[in-house]
């Protein structure tokens, strides 16, 4: 036989006003106390969605606690509503999403909409991470520097990388050079091989390889340790210590990267003129002659912009593979995230560029 019910009366305005007033007075502790729950609604006027809510909570509190709960002349409106409450329950209990068991499925405006936030969210703040390097250039200059960290980054970053650009360098010029040889030789002008092969390492191609393996080797590189300082909480160290992360961390990087470009960028074109002169030498033309051709099509200006570009490659590179560091999410996966982030951005960001100043010097006349 079940026990004596318990009543609770409710009042004429059942909403989010008057829902914690129930709550307050224990109606949750009566009701999972009570084996019949007696619940009136005769004086209910109006009831919104808190109220149904409460109700419906009401319901599962006292079946939950193996009891049971009766509705007294509740208003037909209100009772469907409850309805309503209890068919939801029954199918989220057989919804795979509901459940957690498969993935949320997100229509096609939400995702563009979505994506298009993070866009916009992620520009404005590399945006404000470039403007606070900016800002904090002119420490550079100060005898705080860390003018150590600099130098350990340069020498990470451009000696280190020597070898690999200069053979690469080298591999360029001889490509090139064999591949412009056949063509050229049709029509008799296999003497401006030098020249062709110079024009297109000064101008271009020995800044364009030199970058792109600068921000695969040193743009990963920045990303990783200031990724792994990201996960070893140094940086939330810093930040409690009131150092800032770019003055300490990312300013030493940003300045060997923005020095070493143009120096291996040098070391590149270099390397592959010495495989054009190889080339030209086993077509059957004399080192003077290879050195009259550089000097016929390449002049002072070449040179002083490709250096302008790398110093502006440079200065990406670095700042690209420090924000993407900084960033980083707190686990090991997030590290590799913005490892390779940072070479794709990188990239991308130098095709850019080049494309900008080649519409820039054209226009220059250059």
């Amino acid at each position: 036989m079940e026990s004596p019910s318990t009543t609770l009366a409710l009042p004429p305005i059942l909403n989010q006003s008057t829902v914690p007033n129930l709550i307050r007075g224990g109606a949750f502790a009566l009701a999972q106390s009570e084996r019949l729950v007696c619940v009136k609604g005769d004086d209910l006027q109006q009831c919104d969605g808190a109220g149904v809510a409460f109700l419906w909570t009401l319901q599962q509190s006292v079946v939950a606690a193996g009891g049971r709960i009766v509705w007294q002349a509740f208003p037909e409106h209100v009772a469907k509503q409850l309805a309503v409450y209890d068919a939801a329950c029954a199918a989220a209990a057989t919804d795979p999403e509901a459940q957690g068991r498969v993935a949320l499925r997100e229509n096609a405006i939400t995702a563009l909409g979505r994506q298009t936030w993070m866009l916009f969210s992620g520009l404005g703040e590399a945006i404000a991470f470039l403007g606070e390097v900016l800002f904090r250039l002119p420490f550079v200059f100060s005898k705080h520097f860390r003018s150590g960290d600099a130098l350990s980054a340069f020498v990470r970053c451009g000696a280190e990388a020597v070898p690999v650009v200069g053979l690469i360098g080298f591999l360029l010029g001889l490509i090139l050079a064999f591949q412009s040889a056949v063509p050229l030789q049709m029509f008799g002008a296999e003497g401006f091989v030098g020249g062709l092969v110079g024009i297109a390492l000064v101008r271009e191609l020995g800044l364009i390889i030199t970058a792109i393996l600068m921000a695969g080797r040193t743009a990963s590189a920045f990303a990783a340790e200031l990724g792994t300082m990201k996960v070893n909480e140094e940086i939330d160290a810093l930040e409690t210590m009131g150092i800032s992360p770019v003055r300490f961390l990312v300013l030493p990087r940003i300045v060997a990267g923005t020095l070493a470009l143009p120096i291996l960028s040098l070391f590149a074109t270099a390397a592959g003129l010495v495989g054009g002169w190889l080339v030209m030498h086993i077509l059957g033309f004399s080192a003077s002659y290879f050195v009259d051709q550089l000097q016929s099509f390449v002049s002072l200006k070449d040179l002083i912009g490709s250096e302008c570009k790398a110093v502006v490659f440079g200065f990406t590179v670095a700042t690209v593979g420090c924000w993407f560091g900084l960033k980083a999410g707190r686990d090991a996966s997030a590290v590799g995230t913005a490892t390779t982030a940072a070479v794709v951005t990188g990239i991308v960001l130098l095709a850019t560029l080049e494309g900008i100043f080649s519409v820039i010097f054209y226009a220059m006349g250059w």
